[in-house]
Protein backbone atom coordinates (compact mmCIF):
# COMPACT_ATOMS: atom_id res chain seq x y z
CA UNK A 1 0.00 0.00 0.00
CA UNK A 2 1.53 3.50 -1.01
CA UNK A 3 0.18 6.41 0.98
CA UNK A 4 0.90 10.25 1.76
CA UNK A 5 2.37 11.63 4.61
CA UNK A 6 -0.43 14.19 5.74
CA UNK A 7 2.18 17.02 7.41
CA UNK A 8 2.07 18.67 3.72
CA UNK A 9 -0.30 22.03 3.92
CA UNK A 10 -1.75 20.09 0.23
CA UNK A 11 -3.48 17.29 1.78
CA UNK A 12 -6.17 19.62 3.59
CA UNK A 13 -9.45 20.36 1.39
CA UNK A 14 -12.69 21.61 2.34
CA UNK A 15 -15.91 20.82 0.34
CA UNK A 16 -19.66 21.20 1.06
CA UNK A 17 -21.34 17.76 1.57
CA UNK A 18 -24.04 17.93 -0.84
CA UNK A 19 -26.27 14.85 -0.66
CA UNK A 20 -27.33 15.17 -4.51
CA UNK A 21 -23.70 14.57 -5.07
CA UNK A 22 -22.41 12.87 -2.47
CA UNK A 23 -20.06 10.53 -4.20
CA UNK A 24 -18.65 12.61 -6.75
CA UNK A 25 -17.57 15.23 -4.16
CA UNK A 26 -15.36 13.06 -2.23
CA UNK A 27 -14.37 10.80 -5.45
CA UNK A 28 -13.10 14.07 -6.40
CA UNK A 29 -11.28 15.59 -3.92
CA UNK A 30 -9.55 11.74 -3.10
CA UNK A 31 -8.59 11.70 -7.38
CA UNK A 32 -7.25 15.20 -7.26
CA UNK A 33 -5.25 14.09 -4.15
CA UNK A 34 -4.14 10.87 -5.68
CA UNK A 35 -3.42 12.40 -8.98
CA UNK A 36 -1.70 15.60 -8.31
CA UNK A 37 0.53 14.54 -5.18
CA UNK A 38 3.49 12.34 -5.63
CA UNK A 39 2.92 9.25 -3.49
CA UNK A 40 5.47 7.59 -1.28
CA UNK A 41 6.07 4.20 -0.21
CA UNK A 42 4.99 3.95 3.66
CA UNK A 43 5.07 0.54 4.91
CA UNK A 44 4.05 0.69 8.49
CA UNK A 45 5.45 -2.02 10.99
CA UNK A 46 3.06 -5.02 12.28
CA UNK A 47 1.28 -4.28 15.14
CA UNK A 48 -1.50 -6.66 17.17
CA UNK A 49 -4.04 -3.40 18.24
CA UNK A 50 -4.32 0.03 16.92
CA UNK A 51 -4.68 3.05 19.86
CA UNK A 52 -6.72 5.78 18.91
CA UNK A 53 -7.80 8.60 20.96
CA UNK A 54 -9.59 12.25 21.51
CA UNK A 55 -8.16 15.11 23.39
CA UNK A 56 -9.77 18.66 23.96
CA UNK A 57 -6.36 20.35 24.97
CA UNK A 58 -8.02 23.56 26.12
CA UNK A 59 -6.76 26.42 24.75
CA UNK A 60 -3.63 25.61 22.97
CA UNK A 61 -2.90 29.17 21.86
CA UNK A 62 1.00 30.46 20.84
CA UNK A 63 2.27 34.59 22.12
CA UNK A 64 0.76 35.93 18.68
CA UNK A 65 -1.78 38.21 17.46
CA UNK A 66 -3.36 35.79 14.78
CA UNK A 67 -4.73 38.60 11.93
CA UNK A 68 -6.64 36.09 10.55
CA UNK A 69 -8.30 35.81 13.80
CA UNK A 70 -7.72 38.47 15.99
CA UNK A 71 -9.88 38.02 18.71
CA UNK A 72 -8.24 34.51 19.69
CA UNK A 73 -6.34 34.92 22.68
CA UNK A 74 -2.72 35.03 22.97
CA UNK A 75 -0.15 33.73 25.71
CA UNK A 76 3.00 34.90 27.13
CA UNK A 77 5.82 32.80 25.83
CA UNK A 78 6.70 30.75 29.03
CA UNK A 79 2.74 29.91 29.41
CA UNK A 80 3.12 28.66 25.77
CA UNK A 81 6.28 26.32 26.31
CA UNK A 82 4.61 25.12 29.99
CA UNK A 83 1.03 24.50 28.10
CA UNK A 84 2.87 22.36 25.14
CA UNK A 85 4.69 20.45 28.10
CA UNK A 86 1.65 19.65 30.28
CA UNK A 87 -0.36 18.54 26.84
CA UNK A 88 2.46 16.19 25.88
CA UNK A 89 3.47 15.08 29.26
CA UNK A 90 -0.48 13.49 28.60
CA UNK A 91 -0.18 12.83 25.87
CA UNK A 92 2.97 10.67 26.19
CA UNK A 93 0.20 8.81 29.18
CA UNK A 94 -1.98 7.96 26.31
CA UNK A 95 0.68 6.44 24.05
CA UNK A 96 -1.83 6.17 21.13
CA UNK A 97 -1.22 5.96 17.69
CA UNK A 98 -3.62 8.60 16.36
CA UNK A 99 -5.22 11.27 18.60
CA UNK A 100 -7.72 13.66 17.14
CA UNK A 101 -7.23 16.91 19.62
CA UNK A 102 -9.51 20.14 20.16
CA UNK A 103 -8.79 23.57 20.41
CA UNK A 104 -5.07 23.91 18.81
CA UNK A 105 -5.04 27.30 17.56
CA UNK A 106 -2.16 26.73 14.26
CA UNK A 107 -0.36 24.46 12.60
CA UNK A 108 2.59 26.31 13.96
CA UNK A 109 1.97 24.93 17.25
CA UNK A 110 0.93 21.71 16.65
CA UNK A 111 4.47 20.96 14.56
CA UNK A 112 6.17 21.86 17.79
CA UNK A 113 3.73 20.26 19.99
CA UNK A 114 5.17 16.93 17.25
CA UNK A 115 8.59 17.53 16.51
CA UNK A 116 9.66 19.26 20.13
CA UNK A 117 8.04 18.03 22.85
CA UNK A 118 7.10 14.76 21.43
CA UNK A 119 9.87 14.27 19.39
CA UNK A 120 10.77 10.72 20.78
CA UNK A 121 7.39 9.20 20.41
CA UNK A 122 6.58 9.13 16.63
CA UNK A 123 4.12 11.55 15.59
CA UNK A 124 5.50 12.26 12.23
CA UNK A 125 2.15 13.04 10.66
CA UNK A 126 -0.38 15.56 11.72
CA UNK A 127 -2.75 18.25 10.19
CA UNK A 128 -4.79 20.78 11.47
CA UNK A 129 -8.15 22.36 10.09
CA UNK A 130 -7.35 25.90 9.82
CA UNK A 131 -11.03 27.27 10.66
CA UNK A 132 -12.61 30.88 11.25
CA UNK A 133 -13.63 30.66 14.67
CA UNK A 134 -13.21 33.26 16.43
CA UNK A 135 -11.36 32.21 19.24
CA UNK A 136 -9.11 30.39 16.62
CA UNK A 137 -9.48 26.70 18.32
CA UNK A 138 -9.02 24.29 15.38
CA UNK A 139 -9.64 20.40 15.34
CA UNK A 140 -6.40 18.70 14.57
CA UNK A 141 -4.76 14.96 14.35
CA UNK A 142 -1.67 13.54 14.93
CA UNK A 143 -0.25 10.00 14.61
CA UNK A 144 2.01 7.68 13.88
CA UNK A 145 0.99 6.17 10.64
CA UNK A 146 0.56 8.13 7.49
CA UNK A 147 -2.94 9.06 6.28
CA UNK A 148 -4.81 11.65 3.85
CA UNK A 149 -6.68 14.39 5.46
CA UNK A 150 -9.78 16.60 4.19
CA UNK A 151 -12.18 18.66 5.78
CA UNK A 152 -15.87 18.76 5.27
CA UNK A 153 -17.96 22.29 6.04
CA UNK A 154 -20.81 22.03 8.11
CA UNK A 155 -24.03 24.33 7.26
CA UNK A 156 -23.79 27.87 9.15
CA UNK A 157 -20.81 26.55 11.54
CA UNK A 158 -17.43 27.99 11.26
CA UNK A 159 -15.58 24.41 11.86
CA UNK A 160 -15.68 21.54 9.82
CA UNK A 161 -15.51 17.86 10.31
CA UNK A 162 -11.60 16.84 10.16
CA UNK A 163 -11.78 13.40 8.54
CA UNK A 164 -8.53 11.23 7.91
CA UNK A 165 -8.13 8.00 5.67
CA UNK A 166 -4.90 5.59 7.17
CA UNK A 167 -4.43 2.29 5.53
CA UNK A 168 -4.55 -0.74 7.63
CA UNK A 169 -2.86 -3.84 6.17
CA UNK A 170 -4.10 -2.52 2.61
CA UNK A 171 -7.68 -1.77 3.92
CA UNK A 172 -9.06 1.69 4.78
CA UNK A 173 -9.65 2.92 8.44
CA UNK A 174 -11.27 6.51 8.62
CA UNK A 175 -11.22 8.41 11.85
CA UNK A 176 -13.45 11.25 12.46
CA UNK A 177 -12.34 14.25 14.73
CA UNK A 178 -15.14 16.43 16.06
CA UNK A 179 -15.02 19.60 17.79
CA UNK A 180 -18.95 20.74 17.47
CA UNK A 181 -20.76 23.92 18.21
CA UNK A 182 -20.33 24.70 22.41
CA UNK A 183 -23.37 25.46 24.36
CA UNK A 184 -22.82 29.02 24.77
CA UNK A 185 -25.95 30.56 23.78
CA UNK A 186 -27.33 27.57 23.16
CA UNK A 187 -26.54 25.73 19.77
CA UNK A 188 -28.27 23.09 19.52
CA UNK A 189 -29.39 23.56 15.84
CA UNK A 190 -25.81 23.51 14.88
CA UNK A 191 -24.83 20.67 16.95
CA UNK A 192 -27.03 18.39 15.32
CA UNK A 193 -25.77 19.98 11.69
CA UNK A 194 -23.06 18.37 12.89
CA UNK A 195 -24.21 15.04 13.17
CA UNK A 196 -26.31 15.21 9.95
CA UNK A 197 -23.07 15.53 7.99
CA UNK A 198 -21.02 13.28 10.19
CA UNK A 199 -23.89 10.54 9.38
CA UNK A 200 -23.71 11.44 5.46
CA UNK A 201 -20.16 11.01 6.00
CA UNK A 202 -20.19 7.56 7.63
CA UNK A 203 -23.41 5.86 5.65
CA UNK A 204 -23.14 7.58 2.34
CA UNK A 205 -20.05 9.71 1.14
CA UNK A 206 -17.18 6.97 2.27
CA UNK A 207 -18.67 4.25 1.46
CA UNK A 208 -19.80 5.22 -1.95
CA UNK A 209 -16.25 6.50 -2.85
CA UNK A 210 -14.66 3.30 -1.45
CA UNK A 211 -17.00 1.20 -3.28
CA UNK A 212 -18.04 -0.81 -0.04
CA UNK A 213 -19.06 -0.13 3.53
CA UNK A 214 -15.19 0.08 5.92
CA UNK A 215 -14.19 0.53 9.64
CA UNK A 216 -15.09 4.29 10.61
CA UNK A 217 -14.35 6.00 14.03
CA UNK A 218 -15.96 9.14 14.98
CA UNK A 219 -14.83 10.84 18.30
CA UNK A 220 -14.21 14.27 19.92
CA UNK A 221 -16.25 16.75 21.68
CA UNK A 222 -19.68 16.97 20.66
CA UNK A 223 -20.69 19.26 23.51
CA UNK A 224 -23.54 17.03 24.02
CA UNK A 225 -24.81 14.25 26.42
CA UNK A 226 -25.29 10.68 25.55
CA UNK A 227 -29.18 12.05 25.58
CA UNK A 228 -28.69 14.58 23.58
CA UNK A 229 -30.62 14.90 20.57
CA UNK A 230 -27.60 15.18 18.16
CA UNK A 231 -26.09 12.35 19.74
CA UNK A 232 -28.73 9.77 19.72
CA UNK A 233 -29.01 10.76 15.89
CA UNK A 234 -26.17 9.34 15.50
CA UNK A 235 -27.10 6.28 17.29
CA UNK A 236 -30.21 6.14 15.32
CA UNK A 237 -28.07 6.28 12.51
CA UNK A 238 -26.20 2.64 12.72
CA UNK A 239 -23.24 4.34 14.90
CA UNK A 240 -22.38 2.68 18.26
CA UNK A 241 -21.92 4.86 21.45
CA UNK A 242 -18.52 2.78 22.77
CA UNK A 243 -18.59 4.48 25.60
CA UNK A 244 -22.13 4.50 26.87
CA UNK A 245 -22.49 1.21 28.57
CA UNK A 246 -19.54 2.60 30.98
CA UNK A 247 -21.21 3.61 34.63
CA UNK A 248 -21.42 7.53 34.36
CA UNK A 249 -18.92 8.14 37.32
CA UNK A 250 -16.55 6.51 35.14
CA UNK A 251 -18.05 7.97 32.15
CA UNK A 252 -18.12 11.36 32.64
CA UNK A 253 -15.14 13.78 31.14
CA UNK A 254 -16.23 17.84 32.24
CA UNK A 255 -17.55 18.96 35.66
CA UNK A 256 -19.21 22.47 35.33
CA UNK A 257 -19.59 24.47 37.94
CA UNK A 258 -23.40 26.03 37.58
CA UNK A 259 -23.10 29.12 38.91
CA UNK A 260 -26.85 29.88 38.64
CA UNK A 261 -28.17 26.77 40.32
CA UNK A 262 -25.15 25.95 43.15
CA UNK A 263 -24.34 22.60 41.99
CA UNK A 264 -21.51 21.13 40.18
CA UNK A 265 -22.88 19.40 37.48
CA UNK A 266 -20.79 16.34 35.33
CA UNK A 267 -21.05 15.89 31.53
CA UNK A 268 -19.87 12.93 29.19
CA UNK A 269 -19.62 15.50 26.16
CA UNK A 270 -16.63 13.53 24.79
CA UNK A 271 -17.32 10.38 22.37
CA UNK A 272 -16.25 7.43 20.52
CA UNK A 273 -18.66 6.05 18.15
CA UNK A 274 -18.17 3.64 15.77
CA UNK A 275 -19.66 1.77 12.59
CA UNK A 276 -20.91 -1.71 12.10
CA UNK A 277 -17.96 -2.50 10.05
CA UNK A 278 -15.75 -2.58 13.41
CA UNK A 279 -18.05 -5.05 15.41
CA UNK A 280 -18.36 -7.65 12.49
CA UNK A 281 -15.55 -9.89 13.74
CA UNK A 282 -13.56 -9.91 10.50
CA UNK A 283 -10.71 -7.92 9.95
CA UNK A 284 -10.49 -4.82 11.50
CA UNK A 285 -12.10 -4.94 15.27
CA UNK A 286 -13.05 -2.28 18.09
CA UNK A 287 -12.04 -4.06 21.32
CA UNK A 288 -12.83 -1.53 24.06
CA UNK A 289 -13.17 2.32 24.94
CA UNK A 290 -12.29 4.44 28.32
CA UNK A 291 -12.00 7.62 29.26
CA UNK A 292 -8.53 8.04 30.58
CA UNK A 293 -7.82 10.13 34.06
CA UNK A 294 -4.58 10.98 34.54
CA UNK A 295 -3.96 11.12 37.93
CA UNK A 296 -1.47 14.13 37.04
CA UNK A 297 -3.85 16.30 35.87
CA UNK A 298 -6.63 15.58 38.55
CA UNK A 299 -7.06 17.37 41.67
CA UNK A 300 -9.72 17.79 44.45
CA UNK A 301 -11.72 21.06 44.27
CA UNK A 302 -14.13 21.58 46.72
CA UNK A 303 -17.51 23.89 46.53
CA UNK A 304 -20.74 24.16 47.96
CA UNK A 305 -19.51 22.29 50.99
CA UNK A 306 -18.37 19.13 49.21
CA UNK A 307 -15.24 17.76 47.52
CA UNK A 308 -15.22 16.92 43.87
CA UNK A 309 -13.00 15.70 41.23
CA UNK A 310 -11.91 17.65 38.80
CA UNK A 311 -9.29 18.43 35.72
CA UNK A 312 -6.12 20.33 36.43
CA UNK A 313 -7.85 23.62 33.75
CA UNK A 314 -6.86 27.11 33.20
CA UNK A 315 -7.34 29.25 35.78
CA UNK A 316 -6.70 33.62 35.62
CA UNK A 317 -2.53 32.85 35.02
CA UNK A 318 -2.77 29.61 36.11
CA UNK A 319 -1.97 26.77 33.57
CA UNK A 320 -3.56 24.09 33.15
CA UNK A 321 -3.67 21.01 31.43
CA UNK A 322 -7.36 20.57 30.63
CA UNK A 323 -10.80 21.17 31.24
CA UNK A 324 -11.51 17.93 29.68
CA UNK A 325 -9.98 14.21 30.33
CA UNK A 326 -9.04 12.29 27.21
CA UNK A 327 -11.16 9.11 25.80
CA UNK A 328 -9.63 6.40 23.59
CA UNK A 329 -10.65 3.33 22.12
CA UNK A 330 -8.70 0.34 21.29
CA UNK A 331 -9.02 -2.08 17.81
CA UNK A 332 -7.66 -5.21 17.10
CA UNK A 333 -6.02 -5.66 14.13
CA UNK A 334 -6.48 -8.99 11.83
CA UNK A 335 -2.71 -10.48 12.28
CA UNK A 336 -3.69 -10.44 16.31
CA UNK A 337 -6.84 -12.54 15.98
Amino acid sequence: MRCCPAHLDIFLHRCVVDRSHRSLRLLGIITALLGCVPLINCDIAQAEELRVAFWNVENLFDQYVDKRVPTSDVFLPEHVQEKLEKDATIIRQLDADIVGLMEVENRGLLRELCEKHLADMGYRYFELSEETDDRGIDVAIISRRPFLSYSFEVPDFYRGVLVSRFSIDGEPLYVIVNHWKSRFEGGEDLRMSCARVVSELVNHQIPVYEGKPVPIIIGGDLNDDDTDASVVYLEQHDMTNTLKSIPFKERWTLPYNNLDKQRVEYNGFDHIFINPQLQDQAGIEWDSSSVVRPEIMTHERRLYGTSYTWPDDDDRDHIGYSDHYPVMTTIRLPQAK
